[in-house]
């Protein structure tokens, strides 16, 4: 039952009952209310509010002064009949029921959700009026009058979102041939966010578009000229491809009213890619070649990238969707196929969706494979559409989704290389570079947080191995806790990562994907991997591998054999393999939990006796 209160975080933190506007005090007491609100029905203990209005500076007589902002707000808020029903008391912590109130921030957040599905759905144009509508909800700096660490990075966090809603408000536009229309916009939105390269890109194409090719090409100097200046980088590579597009004129520019045969009923091609992914970063050498790959050469070309679960398989196939939308007008179409899930998609289940997405009432849809399969590649026929298939698990669920159609490229992420797929591209994906991931992070954590410490940012990275997956937690835990300092954040991931009894929310983010892939693996297998990882040496041999694990050399060799292909081990020259450093400490732990200390230490008792014996070999003491 509603409260008819009302607040505003998209600019000055405000509040109304009905339409008498409240006063929320002082600005430490409207950051108390915009936490509660920003949490969004979850629980705020009493020590988080302290750390967000002081961090590490708070006084001894904190938790009283939060308390009493606690109370003089539920007397704004609270009339007789709402007594404990807006700032509730729960569990040792204080929520705000959403239910009861009503809040700009949810509901911008949920009509981007709208505009996304709509988008997804082949409707671009109701998706752009629904982002509008969104983005009209901002009334300036969002959080404004409220102050405190956590405060600011939360400011933060929520203007990057307005952004990145106006950005896709803006391709939408451009998409629907308003590119005269958009370039004033783009003009301001640059202006206020030089360094967003996605803008741009945005605004080179809308010039270009609007017969302005010198002022496209002085747009893509110009931020080159800053990245250089202000980072001492280059501009990434969809900028670059996008300057040498305008640069030789290319006709997949031009702004095209080109529909398939086959459609959705609003005359759209579906474009059903998710998000770029937020903070990708380098992977230039995967991305031009796949890019390579996929260019029309009169045939179907097809990409797989495979790789160890975290190392970012799916998003380098979405980035490169996205930067080669272009080439495909007639729809780009995405399927999760839920492997990691534990629940595969059937293919004529997806075969019935992608069918739907070009227009197929659901009465004509055929019931057997067969007949969805001889559908779809009708459908294609004479189309240039991109497939992204995500998280495959066998052959058979892929190849009835491949197009035939010259014109058509596919895209598919798996875990395992499928041999049944004939004529494909494999793109194995290992970690980041060192500089690479420190990249990354400094783009989802904030680039003055990380070079102030850039030492730190280097061990947090390395605790990570680089793995795009751990570096994105890393930089969640840095967001999450503005008052901590990077070398605060690699305590606490080496703690629930490289100690024996290590975990909590964190630790099993990182460690969801070595389950799972430790899962797959037989029972040989799963044992090989959990004991070589004891010794403490950077590289492991068969001879070795075979004394710790107590088995003929042949046999230990195609054991660490089938760890690599399974991702969790990696060949190095002269026959030696090692872990990533997140692997072992993973692998480490498992061994002790589920081999058992007795089983360990005789396996680290045979590795002992054989280096004893064979003193050139493979040189480390086994760790203990």
């Amino acid at each position: 039952m509603s409260t008819g209160l009302r607040f505003a975080l998209l600019g000055p933190v405000r509040g109304w009952r009905g339409e008498t506007e409240l006063d929320l005090g002082a600005p430490q007491q409207r950051a108390v209310l915009a936490l509660l609100l920003l949490r969004e029905g979850e629980t705020v203990s009493l020590d988080e509010l302290v750390d967000t209005l002081w961090g590490d500076r708070a006084p001894g007589s904190a938790r009283a002064i939060a308390r009493t902002y606690l109370s003089r707000l539920r007397g704004v808020l609270h009339s007789g009949a709402d007594e404990d029903r807006v700032i509730r008391s729960s569990g040792g912590g204080y929520a705000i029921s959403l239910g009861a109130v009503g809040v700009d921030w949810v509901s911008f957040c949920g009509l981007v959700r709208e505009a996304q599905a709509m988008r997804a759905g082949g409707n671009p144009a109701e998706a752009a009026d629904l982002l509008r509508n969104a983005l009209r909800l901002w009334r300036g700096t969002p959080l404004g009058g409220a102050r405190g660490d956590y405060i600011d990075q939360e400011r933060t966090r929520l203007a990057q979102h307005r952004v990145a809603a106006l950005e896709e408000r803006l391709a939408l536009e451009l998409e629907l041939g308003q590119h005269a229309e958009v370039n004033e916009e783009l003009a301001a939105a640059v202006a206020a966010e030089p360094m967003r390269e996605r803008l741009r890109e945005l605004q080179m194409i809308a010039l270009y578009r609007s017969g302005r090719q010198a002022e496209a090409l002085s747009a893509y100097d110009g931020v080159r000229r800053l990245l250089a200046t202000e980072l001492g980088i280059d501009p990434g590579g969809g900028l670059r491809e996008l300057h040498q597009r305008i640069l030789r004129a290319d006709p997949g520019l031009a702004a095209t009213t080109r529909c398939p045969v086959a459609t959705l009923p609003t005359g759209r091609p579906p474009a059903q890619l998710p998000a770029a992914p937020l903070g990708f970063v380098g992977r230039e050498a995967e991305l031009a070649a796949i890019e390579n790959t996929l260019r029309p050469t009169g045939g179907t070309p097809v990409v797989a990238i495979t790789g160890l679960g975290g190392m970012g398989k799916s998003a380098l196939a979405v980035q490169t969707a996205h930067a080669m939308r272009h080439r495909f007008p007639d729809g780009q179409i995405y399927a999760d196929l839920g492997t990691s899930s534990g629940r595969p998609t059937a293919p004529a289940a997806v075969l019935g969706s992608f069918l739907r997405s070009f227009g197929v009432p659901e009465e004509r849809l055929p019931t057997s494979l067969e007949e969805r399969v001889a559908l779809w590649r009708t459908v294609l026929a004479d189309q240039r559409v991109l497939i992204v298939l995500d998280d495959a698990s066998d052959a058979n669920q892929v190849l009835p989704l491949l197009p035939a159609a010259p014109g058509c490229a596919a895209i598919v992420t798996t875990w395992r290389h499928l041999i049944d797929l004939s004529g494909v591209r494999w793109f194995r994906l290992d970690a980041l570079p060192r500089d690479d991931a420190l990249e990354m992070l400094a783009r989802l954590a904030g680039h003055r947080r990380v070079l102030e410490e850039r030492r730190a940012a280097v061990e947090l990275v390395d605790l990570c191995s680089h793995q795009p997956l751990a570096v994105r937690v890393a930089a969640d835990l840095l967001q999450a806790r503005p008052h901590w300092t990077v070398r605060q954040v690699g305590r606490r991931l080496e703690d629930d990562l490289y100690r024996p009894a290590g975990g909590n929310d964190d630790c099993a983010l990182i460690e969801a994907p070595l389950l799972l892939a430790q899962s797959r693996l037989g029972a040989q297998q799963a044992t090989a991997f959990r004991l070589a990882a004891l010794p403490d040496y950077g590289e492991l041999v068969a001879d070795s591998a075979a004394a710790l694990l107590d088995l003929p050399r042949p046999q230990a060799h195609r054991l660490l054999e089938s760890l690599v292909e399974a991702h969790l081990l990696l060949a190095g020259p002269y026959g030696t393999y090692r872990y990533h450093s997140l692997v072992q400490a993973f692998a480490r732990r498992q061994a002790w939990t589920r081999e058992g200390v007795e089983r360990c230490e005789a396996a680290l008792s045979r590795l002992m006796r054989f280096h004893a014996q064979r003193p050139t070999a493979t040189a480390a003491l086994p760790m203990a």
